[in-house]
């Protein structure tokens, strides 16, 4: 019998999507330290910002990589054994940050802190799918909306950590976090689990409508990552010639923490329209402005203008389409089939997409960051393209 949460209360369900929702911002978290010090990690270890993109990009290949494996093995092992494995792996691998003081062992500590992290989302995708069969995109919702309401906080902790102390200890925080919610999960009453049938990755991807979703997910992916990695450069790059050093510090996080407030209310009406009007519909109203936004952030000359404009637009609408596309995924997969799918899909996102973060760097570094969302842009416009011929599917309230 496949885990499906019969065995689980309503308050067990709270209890263990909250600690899934901390979970999934510190998985990000992890991810977030490296833009903000691109430039003073660069200059210590003596190269260019090309070369930390590309050591950037390789780890996020990993990580994406981590979730094909994240997704079978918790379709065999359980969900909550992964998770678990995913949170210490990465939570004890940020301490070799500590002794980092090259090029070869900063690469070591961060890819092994993208293999544990990688485990993650299809776990916990899979875990939610399956908890939750009626209002599945609004449960997604909900955890990534508690996610970002601890993801929103950690710009703000970077920047403090990293002021007072340097960029490593941000990490060490993160990780000595990550470890502390592992054994939380561990001690809570979670799921039973039993699956006795062995999924191929070829038989999942052969699921009718699923090969435009990967795609689709390949392309949020290259520009997700691509912003996810240069914004915070950005700023840099539009308010140094205004103000100083510390001020401009200050602005990245309180930048990076607004998109993240505005992607909380887009995670949570994201899963109710997916619900209520189709994961096509919400796909392509995220996308059209999603892309509107990445033509504006670099065009509108005055800097505070086009920030404003930035922040609340691709916070709210990049978001929203998460729990529409991760709710569709599960209803078009068979149950037995889902970590295992979340696995691909998460790979093409974050595996794929992560070559977005050298493409940038690369064409930051060769002409400037305006030049670099543009870049960006491209693949977002293809997203919506794609978009349009995703399969539509709503969650039917009444199923148990």
């Amino acid at each position: 019998q496949n885990l499906r949460g019969k065995n689980l209360d309503q308050g067990d369900k709270k209890l263990l999507l909250t600690l899934l929702s901390g979970a999934h911002s510190l998985n990000h978290s992890l991810f977030l330290v490296l833009p903000f010090f691109l430039f003073q990690v660069a200059s210590e270890f003596g190269t260019t910002t090309e070369t930390i993109g590309l050591i950037a990009a390789i780890t996020g290949f990993i990580y994406g990589f981590g979730s094909l494996v994240g997704g079978p093995l918790s379709d065999k092992l359980g969900e909550v054994k992964t998770i678990t494995l995913s949170l210490s792996v990465s939570g004890f691998s940020t301490l070799m940050f500590l002794v980092a003081h090259d090029i070869p062992s900063f690469s070591v500590a961060f890819l092994l802190v993208g293999i544990g992290a990688g485990l993650y989302h299809p776990t916990a995708n899979s875990i939610i799918s399956k908890m939750y069969q009626a209002n599945m995109a609004e449960a997604m919702g909900l955890h990534g909306t508690g996610g970002n309401i601890g993801y929103m906080f950690a710009p703000l902790a970077i920047a403090a950590i990293g002021t007072l102390w340097g960029w490593r200890y941000p990490w060490i925080f993160f990780g000595l976090l990550s470890v502390l919610v592992s054994i939380l999960i561990l001690k809570t009453k979670t799921p039973s689990h039993k699956n006795t049938v062995k999924t191929k990755v070829k038989d999942v991807i052969k699921t009718p409508g699923l090969k435009t979703v990967l795609i689709y997910n390949m392309m949020v992916g290259l520009y997700f990552k691509g912003v996810d990695f240069i914004f915070p450069s950005f700023i840099a790059f539009r308010f140094s010639p205004i103000f100083q050093a510390e001020i401009v510090s200050a602005l990245k996080g309180i930048a990076v923490f607004s998109l993240l407030a505005a992607g909380i209310l887009g995670q949570w009406l994201g899963g109710k329209a997916s619900d209520r009007f189709g994961s096509r519909m919400a796909l392509i109203i995220t996308s059209v402005f999603v892309s509107l936004s990445l033509f504006l952030l670099p065009t509108v000359p005055e800097a505070f203008v086009s920030l404003f404009l930035f922040v609340p637009i691709y916070g709210f609408f990049f978001y929203a389409h998460q729990p529409a596309l991760n709710s569709l995924a599960g209803l078009i997969t068979p149950n037995e089939m889902r970590g295992t799918m979340y696995g691909i899909l998460f790979f093409f996102s974050f595996g794929l997409g992560s070559a977005s973060t050298a493409i940038a760097a690369s064409v930051a570094q060769r002409y400037d960051l305006n030049m670099a969302f543009y870049a960006i842009m491209f693949f977002s416009l293809i997203a919506l393209l794609l978009s349009l011929f995703v399969p539509s599917k709503k969650t039917d309230s009444k199923q148990g």
